[in-house]
C-alpha cells in the first residue's frame, strides 16, 4: 500500500486529544468506529490526519514505518 492509503491513529487522552505515538491505520478503516486496528497492531482511538507524519518532532511508530516505507525522523 501506498502512504496516501493510510491516516494517523494515536491513543486518546483523558480529554479526549490524540496522544502517544503515531501509527499508520489503514484509511478505509476509518469509516467504522474506534478502537482502529493500526499496521503494527495497536488499537487506536483517534485518526489524526495523513500518513506519514511531517513533523520531524513527532516519530512514528517504528513498527508501522518499517511496513509502509515512511520516513523516520
Amino acid at each position: 500500500m501506498s502512504g496516501s492509503d493510510y491516516v494517523i491513529g494515536r491513543r486518546a487522552g483523558v480529554d479526549g486529544q490524540p496522544v502517544g505515538a503515531r501509527h499508520a491505520v489503514v484509511a478505509a478503516a476509518t469509516r467504522k468506529a474506534a478502537p482502529f486496528r493500526a499496521e503494527c497492531g495497536a488499537e487506536v482511538d483517534v485518526v489524526d490526519g495523513d500518513w506519514p507524519p511531517e513533523a520531524a518532532e513527532e516519530h512514528a511508530c517504528p513498527i508501522c514505518y518499517r511496513d509502509t516505507s515512511g520516513p523516520f525522523a
